[in-house]
């Protein structure tokens, strides 16, 4: 079962972001992307960041994101985002 800070699991399926759809990867996967611990192309760490960047809300931005790394990647990625409101948001 999940806890407040996880996605809830349904009908015992692994739990998932709403964010992934269209996407085969459990949260657990999700994360592990964002840390740099797995992951290749097509689902790297950038794809990870700009995806949560791009469609997660804003309270698990907060809680995923890793500062760091997107300070980093934030200039290669900007031109990739699709949301201008995000874009200006991420900017700030």
């Amino acid at each position: 079962m999940g806890h407040a800070d996880s996605p809830a699991t349904l009908n015992g399926m692994l739990d998932r972001y709403p964010w992934l759809w269209g996407v085969d990867l459990d949260s657990a996967s999700f994360e592990a992307l964002l840390a740099w611990t797995s992951g290749s192309l097509p689902h790297d760490r950038r794809w990870a960041l700009l995806r949560l960047i791009e469609y997660a809300p804003y309270s698990e931005i907060r809680r995923l994101l890793p500062l760091g790394y997107f300070l980093e990647a934030w200039p290669a990625l900007a031109p990739r985002m699709r949301s201008r409101t995000r874009h200006q948001g991420m900017d700030f």
